[in-house]
């Protein structure tokens, strides 16, 4: 069984509703883009092939340990090359997020509005999706209250942060289980927009990752896209699924909705990182 994390953004919208004590759904942050062919998609791109093979040669002969080479990001083309130079080695999950959002110069990395909103439940518990879902519900018919003081500044910070136009690093976990095996946690962190960054950007990430058909050749070059599945994945070179990897999702249309980083592949037996 896998279970998924909450999202920042949708505690936030939670906590607006409850302060406001609307009975209002909340809104979708990602809007989905109209259906379109991905002919595109496997095309060769108009670089230069010396270009290229430069780019592909630069990521190959990057350290993969200790993640020394990483530095305050110029964009999103910047944030997925430091991963994509890392993806070897665990050192990216050596770190916490806090760190690494300070490291990158972009807010995130820990989620004080959860904390804010549920400080009985531990954000280290294996089972704190599920008890944060369940407290939602709980909230929702009226069977558990919150610290309005204690929230109210965390909505506002979480508001204004809304209003910039910035990426952001959220964090959560999985957990899996498969039969006579341990309980395995896998920590993730994605790169988000805030709707500012978004409609910046056309309602996507921009640069190289507006659309899978623009992802850069030393991508393609060492991971594949799983049409069927729209989904781009960058595993490590030992094909370990103890070791991190990278994870793109797209739409229909190819647009890139999701890029995230998990610590090692939730279930192993899916065999997913060898294929």
């Amino acid at each position: 069984m896998i279970k998924n994390n909450t999202s920042q953004f949708f505690l936030l919208s939670v906590a607006v509703l409850l302060a406001a004590c609307s009975p209002e759904k909340q809104d979708k942050v990602k809007e989905s883009a109209a259906s379109a062919p991905l002919s595109s998609v496997f095309e060769k791109s108009n670089t230069n092939d010396k270009t290229v093979e430069t780019d592909i040669n630069k990521v190959e002969s990057a350290p993969s340990s200790n993640c020394t080479n990483l530095h305050q990001i110029g964009g999103i083309d910047d944030f997925v090359r430091q991963v994509a130079e890392n993806i070897d080695s665990s050192c990216l999950f050596e770190r916490s997020p806090k760190e690494l959002a300070a490291i990158w110069g972009i807010p995130g990395g820990d989620d004080p509005l959860e904390q804010a909103l549920f400080p009985d439940i531990d954000p280290n518990d294996p089972k704190n999706v599920d008890k944060v879902i369940e407290a939602i519900d709980q909230m929702g018919k009226g069977e558990r209250s919150h610290n309005q003081q204690a929230v109210e500044p965390v909505v506002q910070e979480m508001k204004a942060l809304r209003r910039r136009d910035t990426l952001v690093l959220s964090t959560g976990k999985q957990t899996s289980q498969g039969s006579n095996e341990p309980l395995r946690i896998t920590r993730n962190f994605d790169i988000e927009g805030t709707p500012e960054y978004l409609k910046k950007h056309g309602g996507g990430f921009g640069g190289s990752f507006q659309n899978i058909s623009r992802l850069p050749e030393y991508l393609k070059a060492h991971g594949k896209i799983f049409e069927a599945q729209r989904v781009f994945r960058l595993f490590n070179r030992d094909r370990s699924p103890d070791k991190p990897y990278l994870e793109i999702v797209f739409d229909e249309s190819g647009k890139i909705v999701s890029i995230t980083v998990y610590e090692n592949v939730s279930n192993p037996a899916s065999g997913i990182h060898l294929m």
